[in-house]
């Protein structure tokens, strides 16, 4: 075929099929108004399934809100079989008194109703056996013999009127056997108070209901709601699930299913305009299909971008083909992966691991999806790899790049475990010293007047210790929160890192003098550093409140500065050194870990939250300046932190 007529049929073809594609929709448009009556009672159906649902829903969650009443009840009474009619009905108030639905709670000490609330309207009930009455003779035994809670009725009250009736078995849990039967408690729910509830009516938005089910018999038994006939009429039905049985309710329109059955009689019309522009798209989509295949070189270049490794394999796990568009996703080259086979390429347990992958696809013919390692070009890359089913005798692998995916996971895992070490901490190191308080100032209070001046200063000052101990605890838990959240920025000026020493020297110097702790301040008054006071404070106040914690009694604590060079650039390093007992070689590692980190107690018991130091160095970074630590065991520490000296 020439060119020109090669040009001439392209230009025919969209007309050709758009003339065809509309034929055959005009034809299926006939045949569809001919074959699809009914349909639109179908869907009826569905709205109608949707809306007993939510009805089903309504009507349970109240049945069951009321049924609860009767199990605690049974709870309580099996542990205290020993009941007062009156402690009953102190208990049975708290349940009945606001609830417009339950008419009655009752309890039945081996079947007999000995006391039920309110008693008031309900006396002839007193005295009533359960198993000697005719309808609930066999409610009761199934109860008691099932040892689970059942519904019952509508039934017609002693006193008057129907409702439904919740048995709840009790056994005492008191003696030896704790199974024995104690009796059964009970409530009476009235019907039309139930059903208002649930927002259930007779007749709603075109349909009429009806529900069957006496005593939970399900589709065995008569209607007892509604219209009986409405069973008969082909209706859409659902099951409303009690603890033993169900009912079922049924649904129609109130003109029946038969409205249904005529269509719409601009149906066809409809679908007669859909075809022609159905056919309209199909010629131009055909053009564009003509013009796309021209660019087909473009097209495979952009699936050629797609960043994926594709690998088909065959039972035994040997490489048959290989397609990937990113050759950093390849463990080996391709010439040294075709042909060989997994066993040969990869470790044993991961080859173990890929082949059972294999094995399993072919086995089942279903997805199979896993995850996997690979170090390539010294990286550890993450992949995800998903096996599909393609022959008795081969599987086609699809592996992607999930490395990052994995990096975030991890960083969520960090993230959740700081969060248990925060409420372990919240949990824990609080509770300590707010527990001393209270003990010591519950002391205080009852036995005032027998101690002397000197017992209640010793009091206080112990309540004093640990008071100062809960606003460090608590300080430090703020500020390490709103650290991780990046609430708290460093906002940096220059000032002199001796001045804000000496607004901290005074209350630090009382806390070294309770222990007899020599404290001195050699800092350089001189130098002014660019950095956040309020931060700076918080580093200085927690290491020195740190090296007083570790020293022992009659020891020292010295805070000194010196300047050094990092990057060629000037810095303040401020030292805080101690003669205390140091720090254990294998508590480094956990000291700026925050899953691992622990409050350790000082050499006179006191107690902190673990997160001083996490605290230091997080702010010492954030101001531009590093973090140190040097101890030896039994001789002291030096923490110490740089900040940048103002020009």
């Amino acid at each position: 075929m020439s060119s020109p007529q090669k040009l001439v049929l392209n230009k025919r073809l969209p007309i050709i099929y758009a003339f065809i594609v509309f034929t055959v929709l005009f034809i299926a448009a006939l045949n569809y108004n001919r074959f699809t009556k009914g349909q639109w009672e179908k869907d009826e159906r569905s709205n109608l399934l949707d809306m007993m649902t939510s009805k089903k829903s309504n009507l349970e969650k109240a049945l069951y809100s009321r049924i609860y009443y009767t199990r605690g009840v049974a709870a309580y009474v099996g542990l205290n079989p020993k009941i007062t009619n009156e402690e009953f009905y102190q208990l049975a108030k708290e349940y009945v008194k606001n609830d417009t639905v339950i008419s009655s709670m009752a309890l039945s000490k081996n079947c007999i109703i000995n006391a039920i609330y309110p008693l008031e309207e309900h006396e002839s009930a007193i005295g009533l056996n359960l198993l000697e009455h005719a309808e609930r003779k066999d409610i009761v035994e199934k109860t008691i013999k099932t040892t689970l809670t059942f519904v019952a009725g509508p039934l017609e009250l002693v006193e008057g009127g129907n409702a439904f009736i919740s048995y709840t078995p009790i056994f005492n849990k008191k003696e030896i056997n704790p199974n024995q039967f104690w009796g059964i408690t009970d409530i009476v729910i009235k019907v039309n108070s139930l059903f208002k509830e649930a927002k259930l009516s007779e007749h709603e938005n075109g349909f009429k209901f009806a529900l069957k089910g006496y005593n939970g018999t399900g589709d065995n038994s008569e209607t007892f709601w509604g219209d009986p006939k409405i069973f008969d009429k082909n209706p859409v039905l659902i099951d409303v699930n009690l603890p033993i049985g169900n009912w079922v309710m049924a649904a129609i329109p109130n003109h029946g299913w038969g409205s249904y059955l005529d269509q719409d009689k601009t149906l066809l019309i409809i679908l007669l305009f859909s075809s022609f522009i159905i056919s309209l798209l199909i010629w131009v989509i055909v053009r564009s299909f003509l013009r796309i295949k021209q660019n087909e070189k473009e097209l495979k270049a952009i699936f050629n971008s797609l960043d994926s490794l594709i690998v088909e394999f065959n039972s035994k796990g040997d490489y048959l083909k290989i397609n990937y568009n990113n050759i950093n996703l390849l463990y080996k080259p391709e010439k040294d992966l075709i042909g060989k086979n997994i066993k040969d390429i990869f470790q044993p347990e991961k080859a173990t691991m890929l082949l059972n992958a294999i094995q399993q696809c072919l086995s089942t013919k279903k997805l199979v999806i896993i995850e996997y390692p690979l170090t390539i070009n010294d990286k550890i890359k993450w992949f995800s790899a998903r096996i599909t089913f393609k022959s008795n005798e081969t599987v086609i692998l699809n592996a992607f790049d999930i490395t990052e995916e994995k990096r975030k996971e991890d960083e969520l895992k960090k993230l959740n475990a700081m969060k248990d070490q925060f409420f372990s901490i919240i949990a824990h190191d609080l509770k300590n010293p707010a527990g001393t308080q209270k003990a010591f100032i519950d002391l205080l209070l009852e036995r005032f007047d027998t101690f002397n001046v000197e017992k209640q200063k010793t009091l206080l000052q112990t309540i004093q210790k640990s008071s100062n101990q809960l606003f460090n605890l608590l300080e430090n838990l703020l500020k390490w929160s709103l650290s991780q959240t990046g609430i708290i920025t460093a906002k940096k000026v220059s000032f002199s890192i001796y001045d804000k020493n000496q607004e901290l020297f005074s209350l630090l110097k009382i806390q070294a003098d309770l222990k007899d702790i020599n404290f001195s301040n050699i800092i350089d008054p001189k130098i002014k550093v660019n950095a956040d006071p309020d931060l700076t404070a918080i580093i200085i106040r927690n290491l020195i409140s740190n090296a007083i914690k570790f020293t022992n009694r009659n020891g020292s604590v010295t805070i000194s500065s010196e300047t050094t060079f990092e990057n060629g650039e000037k810095y303040l390093k401020i030292n805080i050194s101690d003669t205390g007992i140091g720090v254990p070689d294998e508590k480094f590692k956990k000291l700026f870990n925050i899953s691992k980190t622990q409050s350790t107690p000082g050499t006179e018991n006191e107690r902190g939250s673990g997160l001083g130091l996490l605290l230091c160095k997080d702010f010492s970074e954030k101001q531009g300046g590093k973090f140190y630590i040097k101890s030896q065991i039994g001789k002291g520490s030096i923490f110490s932190f740089t900040l940048p000296i103002s020009n």
